[in-house]
């Protein structure tokens, strides 16, 4: 690829903070990016560039230094793709607000034939964490890249299940290329590197702010041809990204979760707003992008609870146990020693959260376990 003469140009913009609205302006105007930046005050601002932007480009005509912000993306091994290059991705040219420069780390992508945005939250349930590696190694063993936040929870998942399963995977930052958030998946991010990449509109160095976190998502729904949402809760940054979606024209799906859930609120009023497709397996979430899943997985089945939960009620001549520590139920016997959340109760039980909650509530109905607050239960 022929190195863009104008890239310095385009970096001291990005820099001086010009997004996609000022940059569109300039090349309407000026034509060239070279020519926008030797414009004068005035002939910026006549352009539409605000005041507080004119400022800026004035100020890094005297402090940008080419040279230099070029040997910082090499340290990092950093490149710069912008709206001109043509190895931008085409699936973010024509997305509202599309970033005008798009800064890659990686040994491949940003742009795959079939790509799929997997999102969710940072609080994930035992359900959520069963969800999301089941629905990602199928998507990934079907040749899918996965994109996504590098976010706790949810998105660490995804990413991680690319890995293991040879898929390519994307994350979005952020923050400049080199600013991973959190700190803790600095190592996830290598491994990311090494079989796919990671992006950023933000220039090297720049830390990431809690206003650009809501900004980022367009980029990773843009990047994907569907977003896939495993648990969101009301306000999260998972339907945020949802919403980004719906305006670029991508399909969304979300797994259905439970009532009691917090974590499944945003997913399921999606669902029941017919704004999201339901998908109860990974089969069918492929019957709905055209997939072919290579079966390498085994399908995920919402059915009924293990029966192992279940215990057929005693008659009501039977004798009681003799104390609550020799309850046969397992379930009663995990609360034995006291109190504990539901999501900690599935976790330790190796079952799906919606079966706990169902044996939990026959239990309840028994009178051999008790609710001490909510979701939380003791044996009686």
């Amino acid at each position: 690829m022929e190195p863009n003469p104008e890239l310095p140009y385009w970096l001291a913009l990005r820099r001086a903070g010009l997004g996609s609205t000022n940059f569109a302006l300039l090349l309407a105007t000026f034509k060239t990016v070279e020519a926008a930046w030797a414009a004068s005050p005035e002939a910026l601002a006549a352009a539409g560039i605000d005041r507080q932007y004119v400022r800026a480009v004035a100020k890094a005509r005297s402090t940008f230094d080419p040279d230099a912000e070029l040997s910082l993306m090499e340290r990092h091994g950093a490149r710069a793709l912008t709206w001109l290059d043509d190895a931008f991705p085409k699936s973010l040219r024509d997305i509202p607000q599309s970033p005008p420069v798009l800064f890659v780390r990686g040994n491949a992508g940003p742009e795959f034939e079939q790509a799929v945005a997997v999102v969710g939250t940072r609080h994930v349930t035992p359900y959520g964490r069963q969800a999301a590696e089941q629905f990602c190694s199928v998507l990934a063993t079907s040749g899918v890249a996965i994109i996504s936040g590098l976010a706790r929870g949810v998105d660490a998942i995804a990413h991680r299940v690319a890995i293991e399963n040879g898929a390519p995977t994307v994350a979005v930052l952020a923050g400049g290329i080199d600013q991973v958030y959190p700190r803790e998946n600095a190592g996830l991010a290598e491994r990311i590197v090494e079989n796919g990449c990671l992006v950023s509109e933000y220039p090297v160095s720049i830390p990431a702010r809690r206003d650009y976190f809501p900004r980022r998502n367009r980029i990773l729904s843009g990047l994907a041809s569907a977003t896939l949402l495993v648990e969101a809760g009301e306000g999260s940054g998972a339907l945020h990204t949802a919403n980004w979606a719906f305006e670029q024209g991508r399909d969304v799906f979300a797994i259905p979760g439970s009532i009691f859930s917090r974590q499944s609120q945003g997913t399921n009023q999606l669902i029941r707003e017919n704004t999201a497709k339901l998908v109860a397996t990974p089969e069918q979430l492929c019957q709905e992008l055209n997939l072919r899943s290579s079966g390498a997985q085994p399908p995920m089945r919402f059915e009924a609870p293990q029966p192992a939960l279940f215990e057929r009620p005693q008659a009501p001549d039977a004798p009681k146990p003799a104390t609550r520590a020799a309850d046969s139920h397992p379930l009663v016997r995990l609360l034995a020693d006291g109190p504990l959340h539901i999501d900690e109760i599935a976790r330790t039980a190796g079952q799906p959260i919606a079966d706990v909650s169902a044996a939990l509530q026959i239990l309840e109905l028994e009178g051999r376990v008790r609710s001490t607050a909510p979701m939380t239960y003791a044996s009686a």
